[in-house]
């Protein structure tokens, strides 16, 4: 499992749709909402390289400004099957 927080930077006046946006990408959540513009969001996927594809992907989205990684996280956690061997 691999996580990543990050905070976006948006346009205040496309706070909305850049939080819809969001919202739909799989594996991100948003944890926070700021009038000026910042999102306080989680990135959580088993693999990093899809970490870093939402990520480009967030940063490409119309409205947002920047996006700051504050927070990254990598665990392997065994399968069940590899548990019991």
């Amino acid at each position: 499992m691999n996580i990543a927080g990050i905070v976006v930077f948006s346009l205040p006046e496309h706070l909305d749709a850049v939080h819809a946006r969001l919202v739909r990408i799989p594996g991100v959540e948003v944890h926070g909402v700021s009038e000026q513009g910042k999102l306080v969001v989680t990135v959580e996927h088993d693999e990093h390289k899809e970490i870093t594809d939402a990520i480009s992907s967030i940063s490409a989205m119309e409205g947002v400004v920047n996006t700051s990684m504050v927070y990254q996280h990598s665990e392997n956690i065994p399968s069940e099957q590899e548990a019991t061997l």
